[in-house]
């Protein structure tokens, strides 16, 4: 069957990621230990709480002063959160108006309300328009209550947006997060390391 629905991920495949000079940044600012609180592989608990919408940005800050025992307010930790999220690139934006064409276009994003707020009106300021229009919906596990790579995090969005799982691709840069999706029936194409430019239809795992 053929595919008519391509959910992509945000981070790592549309808006590239800074991860190190976020570390680097909290690091200057005295928290010599901040990637042993959240890197690739794994975050404390008040991450995962505000990924999944459980606690406010507020109650968030509150818990990162307790944890980390510094005394930055909620701006400046804010700011600083914020530095993992690179520009959007116009190539990347273009291929997805490209794809719209003939395909209907979902977004899934494990995310937090802090950085849906900062890459949402970033996409505004240097694409011109919002990131919702390039999408027939967009996904955020902090709305969901789920995250990827559960399989019911995956059987929610297809059933929100009425979608049958062996029409539709989902790609992404985690391998966890494709080894979920294959799990709820959906195509897959994992994306990384490469450079979102283009999709290789033949490279998808059926």
């Amino acid at each position: 069957m053929t595919v008519k629905n391509i959910i992509f991920d945000l981070g790592g495949v549309i808006l590239d990621l800074g991860f190190e000079r976020m570390v680097n940044s909290f690091e200057n600012l005295g928290i010599k230990d901040f990637s042993a609180y959240f890197n690739p592989q794994k975050q404390v608990d008040f991450f995962e709480e505000l990924e999944l919408g459980l606690i406010s940005p507020e109650i968030f800050y509150d818990k990162f002063r307790e944890a980390t025992n510094s005394q930055l307010t909620d701006e400046v930790i804010e700011e600083n959160w914020n530095l993992i999220l690179k520009d959007f690139q116009k190539e990347r934006m273009d291929l997805l108006t490209e794809l719209s064409a003939d395909f209907s276009l979902y977004l899934f994003s494990n995310t937090n309300a802090i950085h849906a707020k900062c890459f949402e009106q970033r996409c505004i300021e240097e694409m011109g328009q919002p990131l919702s229009t390039y999408f027939r919906k967009t996904y955020y596990s902090h709305d969901l209550h789920l995250r990827k790579p559960t399989f019911e995090s995956f059987q929610e969005v297809l059933r929100q947006s009425n979608l049958k799982a062996d029409e539709t691709l989902f790609v992404d840069d985690n391998a966890d997060n494709i080894f979920g999706a294959q799990a709820a029936g959906l195509k897959t194409y994992h994306q990384a390391p490469k450079v979102l430019t283009e999709l290789n239809f033949q490279e998808i795992n059926y």
